[in-house]
């Protein structure tokens, strides 16, 4: 009998065989749940090791963004006496990424300003995505640094009222404008800074050649020259033309330029007492007190403002007048009087300024401070004059029956909010920063300074050797050092 059984070989080439053989394949469902375990653990391997390689990728980039803001804060520093570059290079190398530079750090240094960028990256081999074929993972980080102060125009409003004398408040108030000048003064800005230094009491005064340039009217010269002191006393005063402050009118206030032509001096008085230890006689500020213009070196700063002698009578609105014209671009003529080299009371540098308003170059910047309110305005009722000049003066410095009140404190106040209105409008964008110097919380002075600041960021409080602290801190503003990433 034949054998019904075929070899395996003659099986393969049976087409009904082969046909069965698939379908009993497919049909076979042994080892298919290994398969898809494998599939799934190799998934899961990837997708967990996926979260541990992103997490050391960035913590490797930060501790990389780290470093390079580092180093181009320092680089760009205009302090720096290193070359910027290998700065640079050197925080690299320190922090254990020699080789994570992108190229050249690029430095652009014009002299007033110095801007530092650096690009680097950064290699991370990973553990498990290279099972999905990612060997490495690359960290970027971009750092630029700039620090420089462009143009600056300053007026720095300072407080020398009779109540300046009290708890150190006056010599608080120096130490603490000398560091700021200093600060924003540095030879490091690039000479690109002029300080106006504004000191003020009952008025303000503007100096002899600036009274003279705007067209004040004096008393004659001769009305008090040379006289032997005031009756009653036992100190000798002198009275010539020892101070220069123009009285402003209404239309005054709704200009942010100098007061206007033709404005008749200010009397020679004294209306409070007098400690003359530290004060001078006189509610306006004597002559060698009076208004500094675009000041250039800290030198040149630190000397005036340890000369100051505080006068009687607080007139915050007269300060604020002037802080906001010698910003003003109509005042540049009066800027380039003073530049004459015959007078020499502006730096040549600084003849073309205050710039215009508009001048994307140019930041102009009112710091103003204050220990107390804005008071009235009070004048002699007895005008000077020639006659009877002994009697003038005894009654202007001793008698209180010869006071008279020229304008109300209420008054005076929205003159002084008129200002710090014209200054704060956006055409102008003037920085006005204010501080009120031990005042009480919400008191009148309080609310005056914070209501006149541009931003309540720029309103300060401060009592004591604090004011140093927060003179410093405007003044590191000023010269903001700027990290853009």
């Amino acid at each position: 009998m034949q054998n019904s059984k075929l070899p395996l070989t003659s099986k393969a080439h049976n087409p009904r065989w082969r046909i069965r053989y698939l379908h009993a394949f497919g049909r076979d469902e042994d080892g298919s749940v290994i398969i898809m375990t494998i599939l799934l653990l190799v998934t899961m391997l990837i997708m967990g090791g996926m979260a541990v390689d992103f997490m050391r990728y960035e913590a490797r980039r930060a501790t990389l963004q780290s470093v390079s803001d580092r180093a181009v804060l320092a680089a760009a520093s205009l302090n720096q006496t290193l070359d910027s570059r290998d700065v640079v290079e050197d925080y690299f190398a320190k922090a254990g990424f020699p080789n994570a530079l992108v190229g050249a750090p690029i430095v652009v240094d014009n002299g007033n300003s110095r801007t530092v960028t650096v690009r680097s990256a950064l290699d991370v081999n990973t553990f498990y995505l290279r099972l999905a074929g990612m060997d490495r993972l690359t960290a970027p980080a971009r750092s630029s640094a700039t620090e420089g102060v462009g143009k600056v125009e300053i007026s720095l409003v300072l407080d020398i009222s009779g109540s300046m004398r009290f708890s150190n408040r006056f010599v608080n108030m120096q130490a603490a404008a000398i560091a700021f000048a200093e600060e924003v003064l540095d030879p490091a800005n690039g000479g690109t800074v002029s300080l106006t230094i504004i000191p003020y009491a009952g008025a303000t005064n503007p100096g002899p050649e600036m009274f003279a340039f705007m067209g004040g009217v004096r008393y004659p010269d001769t009305l008090l020259a040379g006289d032997d002191g005031i009756l009653g006393t036992e100190d000798d005063y002198f009275f010539p033309q020892v101070s220069s402050c123009v009285e402003m009118v209404g239309s005054d206030w709704s200009s942010a330029g100098l007061p206007g032509a033709g404005r008749a001096q200010v009397p020679h008085f004294q209306v409070w007492d007098i400690a003359r230890s530290v004060m001078d006689w006189g509610w306006c500020p004597q002559d060698r007190s009076s208004i500094q213009y675009a000041m250039a070196t800290p030198a040149q700063a630190r000397s005036f403002i340890n000369g100051l002698r505080m006068h009687d009578g607080t007139g915050t609105h007269y300060a604020m007048k002037y802080a906001l014209a010698t910003l003003d671009p109509s005042s540049q003529p009066a800027f380039m009087h003073l530049s004459h080299p015959g007078r020499g009371l502006v730096p040549p540098q600084f003849a073309n300024r205050p710039a215009a308003w508009d001048d994307p170059e140019t930041k102009k910047i009112i710091v103003l401070m204050t220990d107390g309110d804005i008071t009235q305005q009070e004048r002699p009722r007895i005008a000077q004059q020639e006659r009877d000049i002994d009697y003038i003066i005894s009654r202007s410095i001793n008698g209180r029956d010869n006071r008279g009140q020229f304008v109300d404190a209420a008054t005076n106040v929205g003159r002084f909010e008129a200002i710090c209105t014209l200054a704060n409008q956006p055409a102008r964008s003037v920085d006005v920063y204010t501080v009120a110097f031990e005042v009480q919380p919400n008191s009148a002075a309080d609310l005056q300074m914070r209501n006149c600041a541009s931003d309540p960021s720029m309103f300060f409080r401060t009592s004591g050797a604090e004011l140093i602290d927060v003179f410093s801190g405007i003044a590191e503003r000023i010269t903001d050092l700027r990290l853009n990433l």
